[in-house]
């Protein structure tokens, strides 16, 4: 039997891929998931008017790169749908690997119930074999819908369907600080407390064979949201006027995304971010935005760089703490 074992970015995405845990705050109106599939269809009228630049018979290794570089370019949509329609001509010709990939470009490019449904169908394929990545991801579409307890039945199936070691402990941590968030989101701290706690412990105990210098750092975003789960509001504390730096661990492994604040008349005036991320989906741009305009932590993420969004939350965290906050 074949267990997905993630690569090293992979293994980056599945430490912290999730909805950001937003406890509080009022919800964005978006269709209910039934709406959306009902709504959905495959392929989309906007094929017609997408003209990928890609020789679709040149091998799938390759046009995963293309894939990948068109989703950087999260401030250009046609690059976007250029990316997800590559990614369908090539599922249509069953040359794109294992297929896992379909469901999580999907995703990534914001097609959250088109991902949904077809990681549906792919788990269903692979069931047994460790796709924790995969379980992840589903759960997060189904969040973002607003589907939370399905999302929590999805992390269930996750838990009993562990990839072997060396990557069991690092997949049973995933699950828990994903199931943090969507208990966050519900409403219901104490469980969200739990289940970060249990990540934070099972995180630095995990025998995989790299990215092990990441781990403690992984705990510490986690305990971060432990932090940002007791914080007064924004609204009640006292910031002091300045230019506060703050960075943390965002998608890539290479630098850290670095948050620059400026508090003026002790509100949040300015966010602006410094990173290397790759496919973020215009997170960099979209979350200062929420930042500033709820002067308030407790954002909606960018469901699908949500990483990245995390770390900008951290990063803000991190400069608001020497800007007093408590």
């Amino acid at each position: 039997m074949r267990f997905h074992r993630p690569g090293f970015a992979f293994m980056v995405a599945l430490a912290t891929v999730a909805i950001v845990a937003t406890a509080g705050r009022a919800q964005t109106t978006r269709p209910s998931l039934k709406e959306a599939l009902a709504a959905l269809k495959i392929p989309p009228d906007w094929f017609a008017d997408t003209a990928p630049q890609w020789d679709t018979s040149r091998p799938w290794k390759e046009g995963r790169v293309e894939i990948r570089r068109l989703l950087a370019m999260s401030d250009q949509p046609q690059r976007i749908r250029e990316a997800v329609k590559l990614t369908w001509l090539y599922a249509q010709k069953n040359d794109i690997g294992d297929g896992h990939e379909l469901p999580m470009y999907l995703f990534m490019s914001g097609n959250y119930a088109w991902a949904a449904l077809e990681y549906q169908r792919y788990l269903a394929r692979v069931a047994g074999r460790g796709a924790t990545h995969a379980y992840l991801c589903y759960a997060s579409c189904l969040a973002h819908f607003g589907e939370y307890q399905q999302a929590l039945e999805v992390l269930d199936r996750a838990a009993r369907d562990l990839p072997p070691d060396p990557w069991r402990i690092n997949g049973m941590a995933s699950i828990q600080n994903l199931r943090g968030d969507i208990c966050a989101e519900m409403g219901d701290l104490a469980a969200a407390r739990r289940a970060y706690e249990e990540a934070i412990r099972l995180y630095p105990q995990s025998n995989q064979p790299y990215g092990r210098h990441l781990l403690q750092r992984h705990a510490a975003k986690i305990q971060n949201k432990l932090d940002l789960l007791a914080m007064r509001s924004l609204e009640s504390a006292r910031l002091r006027d300045g230019t506060w730096t703050g960075r943390a661990l965002g998608y890539s492994d290479k630098s850290d995304v670095i948050v620059t604040v400026v508090v003026r008349d002790g509100r949040i005036a300015d966010i602006r971010v410094k990173h290397d991320e790759k496919i973020e989906l215009s997170a960099t741009r979209i979350i200062p935005q929420r930042i500033i305009e709820k002067q308030s932590l407790r954002v909606d993420a960018v469901t699908g760089a949500t990483v990245t969004s995390q770390a900008i939350i951290d990063g803000a965290f991190q400069a608001l703490k020497q800007a007093g906050l408590k």
